[in-house]
């Protein structure tokens, strides 16, 4: 079963946190109040719904332009490596709701084993997991990772109901249970494929810049704001931007 447990941790600094209507500065209620005032509007619940769509939509045609690349994919990681071509992580979604996310598997089968013993010697840069030339990464995973072509099974998580194109980034459960209020609110809305962390530097960010920009996310959301988040995401990614 999923654990859904997620511990508080310290308080952030808000300072320098965007958002139009807030300064930064405002008691985290006020910052909670704010954004479930704005959620609960007409215009906004409209908007949703035109995400949910688009997101359907753009994830079904998406799946179905790329099934050869897809099918290329799985024979390379199958010929490079033992192992499954997929690999299911348990992430914290919308409402604190855990769900396995898809990945083509991009390292050794004994990855996760060896994840606790490789922390000491991660680049955490802040709380998150992060290790430069990480020697679980097979050699076909390398490339899958630089050009994020590892993520393209998330599509699915799409049409599941439990991801979006568009949002902030899924986090296993471990590293959920790092946010204190009001950067709980990034759990008010679902994660995404692509977001403000995948095209300002993925892993070159540290947790607080994280922190900052996710909850810029939430709280300027607009349809709008995700068409410009995508548009930017295929640059970020040939540019191998924060990539690990």
């Amino acid at each position: 079963m999923l654990s859904t447990h997620l511990a508080p941790m310290a308080p952030l600094n808000l300072s320098g946190l965007a958002s139009p209507s807030l300064s930064g500065n405002e008691p985290r209620f006020q910052i909670a109040f704010s954004f479930f005032d704005r959620s609960s509007q007409f215009g906004y619940r409209v908007q949703q719904s035109l995400k949910r769509s688009f997101d359907i939509v753009a994830a079904s045609l998406g799946l179905l332009a790329i099934s050869p690349l897809l099918a290329v994919i799985a024979l390379l990681i199958k010929l490079g490596s033992d192992g499954p071509v997929f690999y299911k992580s348990e992430r914290i979604g919308k409402q604190y709701q855990p769900f396995y996310m898809y990945k083509f598997r991009t390292m050794g089968v004994d990855a996760d084993a060896k994840r606790d013993a490789l922390r000491e010697q991660a680049n955490l840069n802040g709380e998150l997991f992060k290790l430069a030339n990480d020697p679980r990464i097979t050699k076909v995973g390398k490339v899958l990772r630089a050009l994020s072509l590892d993520e393209l099974p998330q599509l699915l998580n799409v049409l599941r109901g439990e991801m979006s194109l568009v949002g902030p980034r899924p986090l296993p459960p471990d590293e959920s249970s790092l946010f204190d209020e009001p950067y709980t609110l990034r759990f008010q809305v679902f994660p995404g494929i692509t977001g403000l962390w995948q095209v300002s530097g993925r892993s070159n960010l540290n947790f607080e810049q994280l922190c900052k920009l996710e909850m810029s996310y939430v709280m300027n959301w607009s349809l709008l704001q995700d068409i410009k988040i995508l548009l930017k995401t295929l640059p970020a990614v040939l540019a191998s931007r924060g990539a690990c």
